[in-house]
């Protein structure tokens, strides 16, 4: 058991720590390079902090594998959000959840401590719903996400994080969660942590080798040239297509239907979903459907909230009417466009008008 354990854990450790400097060194310029070299350093300090007493670690290494270890569960979701949504960047949610699952395991260690069983059982179970919380939301951002992603190589890659990545961190959590439950006893058997290497083993293999293939814009689903490239451009050979959805877009303003999928699209245009979603992200240059509607009915959004006539319209109205679900959805998009809320914008357009 001794060598089957070192040989799962000492080598996973090594090959988190060789990706995690190699990441950092070529891709510390992108958040998900930054993100993706503290996961690796967190959960090699994982498998560190997880070792069976046989080792005799000495106390400072376990110690600072403990400090290292704590947020691995929260980087691996940032570090998903990262690769999975265009334009991710840390919000306070985010840093809410590091500083939360952070204080979880600190009030664990100090109830053990103090033998505050009451304490021991809240923290215990608080850090349980947080992880599975952010592994359910990692689940849903990676599927939802693939209908509409035209990088073809992030919606492959999305389908073996769920299947691959995430679901050996569920395993692993939950296999921690039951023995807990019944046993109450918050210190893993040695066969449980011997487990835990070999379950992680095949999944830190994979990632390895994605990773040294040595491009940062691997990260981004995409290479980038060294000198600056022309715009996207329409393949001759899509340009009926591509006449078909710019009539479909700006005079059936199909972008208005709520809920609009590229597959309806394909099917409203009669062409091949696959086809239509080549087009759009290497004719036209758009890494997700999302991003693609939004050029027109934010256009339309800005004309409405720019019309003295329709002052008095609520945005909500406006939002809904251009083809955005909810409010919130408009707002968050209509900002991250204009750098400014639907409201602000409407008040200086209409200062300008009434001036002019």
């Amino acid at each position: 058991m001794l060598l089957l354990d070192a040989a799962f854990r000492f080598s996973g450790i090594t090959i988190l720590l060789l990706v995690a400097a190699i990441v950092l060194r070529d891709a510390r310029h992108l958040l998900q390079g930054r993100l993706a070299g503290a996961m690796c350093i967190c959960l090699s300090g994982m498998l560190l902090n997880t070792m069976p007493g046989w080792y005799g670690a000495p106390f400072a290494v376990v110690a600072i594998a403990w400090i290292i270890h704590i947020p691995n569960i929260i980087l691996l979701w940032l570090f998903a959000l990262s690769l999975f949504q265009d334009d991710f960047e840390m919000r306070r949610i985010h840093w809410a959840a590091l500083v939360a699952t952070t204080i979880f395991v600190l009030c664990i260690q100090s109830s053990i401590y103090w033998n505050i069983q009451p304490l021991t059982y809240a923290s215990i179970a608080a850090n349980r719903i947080l992880g599975f919380s952010v592994l359910a939301h990692l689940f849903w951002t990676a599927w939802s996400g693939r209908k509409d992603d035209l990088i073809e190589a992030r919606r492959r890659t999305r389908l073996w994080f769920i299947l691959g990545l995430g679901a050996t961190a569920f395993i692993i959590m939950a296999g921690e969660a039951l023995h807990y439950g019944l046993t109450f006893d918050n210190d893993d058997p040695t066969w449980f942590t011997t487990a835990r290497s070999i379950i992680a083993f095949p999944m830190i293999i994979i990632g390895a080798l994605w990773f040294l293939k040595l491009l940062p814009e691997t990260l981004l689903f995409e290479r980038t040239a060294a000198q600056p490239v022309a715009q996207a451009k329409v393949d001759p050979k899509d340009q009926a297509t591509h006449a078909r959805l710019v009539a479909a877009m700006e005079a059936d303003k199909l972008y208005r239907e709520h809920g609009l999928g590229i597959g309806e699209l394909a099917a409203k245009l009669g062409v091949p979903e696959h086809q239509l979603r080549a087009l759009i992200n290497k004719g036209l240059g758009y890494r997700n459907f999302a991003a693609f509607l939004n050029q027109y009915r934010l256009a339309e959004a800005k004309t409405a909230l720019a019309d003295p006539e329709q002052a008095r319209t609520p945005i909500l109205t406006i939002a809904m009417d251009v083809g955005y679900a909810s409010l919130a959805t408009f707002n968050r998009a209509f900002k991250t466009e204009e750098g400014t809320t639907p409201s602000q914008f409407r008040s200086e357009a209409l200062a300008e008008a009434a001036q002019s």
